[in-house]
């Protein structure tokens, strides 16, 4: 009998139950992983540890919203935070005819191996890739990247990422790759998938990380709508020449601080700080040229001060820069009202670390999301139609950070 769990995730997710596999077509053996350089990270989340649900001989069907078109394409599977190993009795990929539904596009399915095989184990605190997948994808297009989990879905921790803002389905049994299979129960985290890359066009230079927290996260986008600041900036890149064309890789978590690691958030997923948490969720991401940098406002909040906080915002851009990425430093968003927000030092401290970002020039170039949303009646406050509450914006509010940002900073 599978174990029901479920977990509300207002920022910082779930529910399962419910049998045949159908075939697929299967994906080339490969002996080895293909050069990285070959690659391009087209969607990526940062994993979390999670303390359940559970899962055990069941399938999980999860989509994802590539910001960049390629062929063939690889997923990648994370076991960052969990207890103990996991297996994956069948992997398989296809075109998901639409965000929020377990329906596929017929004859798209294909397995996906690793190192030619159709099953894979990952090691607690590991990663893998999958060998390359025979199966394109264009901007936009949704993918559903099916795991079914033999062992190690019930260990104490494993590892998600607890805001999807989507729904993700979960069946009995091996479903992998089963058009209409009884994908009877939801989820709303993705679980051990962490990455999709592609081949693009030989044009295309690479891909834009975005490290943040509730804000790039997504906190109050439409669900499954895929209207984050991140997908708007995606919108705008992939109306540009190809050779000008960048995937975007959105690494933010809720309740994320760049100083300090959180377990409270919403006593859901862990928040593994941005200075511990840079370097897989930047540095080795696949083709990273360009990190943005859009964290702080929670450190904020929990009292840390100016000079610690530019302090580790310029560590995290130093450790990129040595690693051949241009930073662009993301303005921290306000945080006033009347009551229970920021206070006059805290609001002291943001303004502060704002001007810094403007004119230290340790970034090689400015987001200025504080601009962007900002009453210009009360600069404390989030503008009223851009608010979805005090602290986070609604969907107009990410379309205006989105649009904010210049595009000749990606060169």
């Amino acid at each position: 009998m599978p174990k029901i769990s479920t977990h509300i995730n207002g920022l910082c997710g779930a529910l399962l139950v419910a049998a045949l596999a159908l075939p697929l077509l299967a994906a080339p053996a490969a002996a080895a992983e293909p050069h990285a350089g070959s690659w391009t990270g087209a969607w990526a989340t940062s994993p979390q540890r999670e303390a359940g649900p559970t899962f055990a001989d069941q399938t999980l069907r999860m989509l994802v919203h590539p910001t960049l078109g390629g062929s063939p394409l690889r997923i990648r599977l994370s076991n960052a935070y969990g207890a103990e190993a996991v297996t994956f009795g069948a992997v398989s990929v296809a075109r998901a005819v639409a965000s929020g539904s377990p329906d596929l596009v017929a004859g798209t399915g294909r397995r996906a191996t690793f190192r030619g095989r159709g099953t894979v184990t990952v090691p607690a605190g590991g990663q893998v890739f999958s060998d390359p997948v025979p199966l394109g994808v264009e901007y936009g297009q949704d993918l559903a990247v099916d795991l079914y989990v033999t062992a190690g879905g019930d260990a104490a921790a494993i590892t998600g990422h607890d805001a999807a803002q989507g729904t993700q389905f979960v069946a009995a049994g091996n479903q992998a790759g089963a058009a209409g299979a009884p994908f009877t129960g939801t989820v709303n985290s993705w679980f051990w998938l962490s990455g999709v890359d592609v081949r693009p066009a030989r044009a295309v230079p690479g891909s834009i990380v975005a490290l943040g927290d509730s804000i790039t996260d997504g906190a109050y986008s439409t669900w499954n709508g895929n209207d984050r600041w991140t997908d708007g900036l995606a919108a705008r890149l992939a109306a540009r020449p190809v050779h000008r064309r960048l995937g975007v890789l959105n690494e933010g978590i809720g309740g994320n601080q760049i100083l300090t690691d959180r377990t409270d958030c919403c006593g859901a997923g862990t928040s593994v700080s941005a200075l511990t948490r840079e370097r897989a969720d930047v540095r080795q991401q696949t083709g990273v040229r360009y990190l943005i940098l859009a964290e702080g406002i929670n450190d904020i909040g929990y009292h840390a001060d100016a000079d610690a906080l530019i302090a580790g915002m310029r560590t995290i851009a130093d450790r990129a820069r040595r690693a051949g990425i241009t930073v662009i430093g993301a303005t921290i968003t306000p945080y006033g009202c009347e009551s229970g927000c920021f206070s006059t030092a805290q609001e002291a401290t943001r303004q502060q670390v704002n001007a810094w970002v403007r004119t230290s020039r340790a970034f090689d170039g400015v987001a200025d999301f504080d601009a962007a949303i900002r009453d210009p009646q009360h600069p404390s406050q989030v503008l009223p139609a851009y608010q979805a509450d005090h602290l986070h914006p609604n969907i107009a509010g990410q379309r205006a950070m989105a649009d904010s940002i210049d595009l000749s900073l990606f060169r």
